[in-house]
């Protein structure tokens, strides 16, 4: 999940995939598969900046799972504990993560008979 930034992703989440392209010809990144989603307090901002994030994971031989999940984040949505208590939203999230993982079981034999 990544916040907003001035219509991008944070600096430091950017440096951490650039180290991860490093050094030259040992990319980490190519071949793995990931989902992106974001929340804000407004309707669109998440979608900008995971559109950029997107992007630069594509660019780095990312696998991306098809679906994208825009969360509008509102007060008492998480709870302290990091639970999510609106109960729609926790079923959304859960979707979301199994077709992830049907993602990876379905390219995961794939994966290992390439390696």
């Amino acid at each position: 999940m990544t916040p907003e930034h001035s219509r991008s992703i944070p600096a430091v989440l950017k440096n951490a995939i650039d180290w991860g392209a490093r050094p030259w010809g040992k990319n980490s990144w190519t071949g793995k598969i990931a989902a992106i989603t974001g929340a804000s307090p407004g309707a669109i901002s998440t979608a900008l900046a995971q559109q950029h994030l997107r992007q630069i994971l594509g660019a780095q031989g990312v696998v991306l799972s098809g679906g994208e999940a825009y969360l509008q984040f509102k007060p008492g949505l998480i709870t302290d504990d990091g639970t999510v208590a609106d109960e729609s939203t926790r079923a959304f999230l859960e979707g979301f993560v199994d077709q992830l993982v049907a993602m990876v079981a379905r390219l995961a034999p794939t994966a290992r008979a390439a390696a």
